[in-house]
C-alpha cells in the first residue's frame, strides 16, 4: 500500500519565554516556532516543528513559512515512506533553510513510526535503557546574575550547567566562569558556549586562563568560517572544542573533524535539516571516534521529544541540552517527554514521537494548508 501525502499544514506560532534568553548575539523574548502537520491518505498525520534563529540559520519564521509552502507543494502525492526521496526533493528544491526542512522531516518520521506502530526510538533502532539527563543553560548576563542563576539551578538538581559566554572582552567571561566555579564548587560539571563571540586572541586568552576550572568543553569559541584559526585554537586549548555553528551537515562534520578543528560535535535537528541528515552526521562522528551532544534552539516538548528519540539511537551522544521547554511560559504539547526529579528524561511507548499539539492552542494561530 502506498501512503501518499494528501495535505500539509503550516502553522507559525509563538510562545513567550519566562524571561529573556540572552546569548552573545542578543536577547530573545519569545520562541517563534513553525509547526508542521503532514497528513496521508489513511487518515494518519505526523507533526514536526522548527524554531529558526536568523543569526544561525539565516532563516526567519516568515522565511520558514514561505519556504515550507514551496516544499509542501512539491511533496503532495509523494509516498511518505520514501524518506530518502522526500529529503532529496527538499534538498534539491531549497538547498538552504535547514530549519523548515527539519520540521517536515520530523513529521515524516513521526508518520513512518506510526505506520509500523513503533515509538520513534525503536523505528531508529534505539536503546530504551539509555539514561539521558538534560543540562540547564545560564544566559549571558552580568557576573552577579549569572552566579545567582547558577546557584539556583544547582539547587534545583540540574546535573550540568551550560554557561553562555561571548563577551567581546573575553577577560570578563573568565571572571564570570571563575565566579561560577567558586559558587557551585569543585566537581560540578560546567560547559561553555561562546556562540562565536570571541576573536582568535580572545578565545586563546580565555580558554588558557580557564584551564584549572574543570570545564568539560567549549562550543563555538570564534566565527564558524575561520577554520584555520579554530584549528589553531583547538591545538592550544586545554578545554575540548565542540563544533556547533560550524557543523550543519555530515559533510561539515567530516571536514571539521578531518581538519582537526574540533574535538566534539553539537547536533541539532533544526540545524541539520532533520533526522535523516542527523543520522548521517552522527555516523560520521561515530566513525571518527568523536563524541557528540544534542542541542536545541527554542523548540517545545514536541521537538525535544523527537531529539530524545534520536539520541537513544546513538551511544556516542553523551551530552544533552534539552532545556528549551523549561524556559517557556506555557506548554502546548500533549504527551511527549517527561522531565523527572533528577532531570533525567524519558519518552513513552506511543507510536511515533508520542507528542502532539493541543488543538485548542493551534486554533489560536493562522494556518496555511497545502492540498
Amino acid at each position: 500500500m502506498n501512503f501518499k501525502i494528501t495535505k500539509i499544514e503550516i502553522i507559525p506560532l509563538q510562545i513567550e519565554l519566562n524571561e529573556p534568553f540572552i546569548i552573545s548575539i542578543g536577547p530573545m523574548t519569545h520562541a517563534r516556532i513553525t509547526a508542521v502537520k503532514v497528513h496521508i491518505n489513511n487518515g494518519l498525520f505526523g507533526t514536526g516543528e522548527c524554531c529558526p534563529y536568523r543569526t544561525i540559520h539565516t532563516e526567519s519564521q516568515e522565511g520558514s513559512v514561505e519556504s515550507g509552502q514551496h516544499l509542501a507543494k512539491a511533496l503532495i502525492g509523494k509516498d511518505v515512506t520514501q524518506i530518502m526521496r522526500i529529503n532529496k526533493i527538499m534538498q534539491q528544491l531549497i538547498p538552504e533553510h535547514a530549519s523548515i526542512k527539519a520540521a517536515i522531516d520530523m513529521a515524516v518520521y513521526d508518520l513512518n513510526a506510526k505506520i509500523v506502530g513503533q515509538p520513534l526510538y525503536r523505528y531508529l533502532h534505539g536503546d530504551r535503557d539509555k539514561r539521558i539527563y538534560t543540562d540547564m543553560t545560564i544566559s549571558l548576563m552580568d557576573l552577579e546574575s549569572m552566579v545567582e542563576k547558577s546557584i539556583e539551578n544547582k539547587k534545583k538538581g540540574f546535573p550540568v550547567l551550560k554557561i553562555k559566554l561571548g563577551d567581546p572582552d573575553s577577560a570578563n567571561d573568565v571572571d564570570r566562569v571563575t565566579a561560577i566555579r567558586q559558587a557551585v564548587g569543585d566537581g560540578y560539571p560546567l560547559c561553555l558556549d561562546a556562540n562565536q563571540g570571541w576573536d582568535y586572541q580572545g578565545a586563546v586568552n580565555a580558554l588558557t586562563a580557564m584551564a584549572s576550572l574543570d570545564i568539560s568543553h567549549c562550543e563555538a569559541p570564534i566565527f564558524s568560517g575561520k577554520h584555520d584559526e579554530l584549528k589553531a585554537i583547538r591545538e592550544i586549548s586545554p578545554i575540548p572544542i565542540m563544533g556547533d555553528e560550524s557543523v550543519f551537515s555530515p559533510e561539515d562534520a567530516h571536514q571539521m573533524i578531518h581538519k582537526g578543528c574540533i574535538d566534539q560535535v553539537n547536533i541539532k535537528l533544526g540545524k541539520s535539516s532533520g533526522i535523516y541528515q542527523a543520522m548521517k552526521l552522527a555516523s560520521v562522528a561515530e566513525s571518527a571516534g568523536v563524541e557528540c551532544q544534542v542541542g536545541c534552539f527554542s523548540e517545545t516538548r514536541l521537538g525535544i521529544s523527537a531529539l530524545v528519540h534520536y539520541s537513544m539511537a546513538w551511544d556516542h551522544i553523551i551530552h544533552h541540552d534539552l532545556d528549551s521547554p523549561l524556559m517557556q511560559s506555557e506548554d502546548p504539547i500533549l504527551g511527549g517527554l517527561t522531565y523527572h526529579d533528577d532531570w533525567s528524561v524519558s519518552v513513552s511507548e506511543e507510536p511515533g514521537i508520542g507528542a502532539s499539539y493541543d488543538q485548542n492552542f493551534l486554533d489560536k494561530w493562522d494556518k496555511i494548508e497545502i492540498t
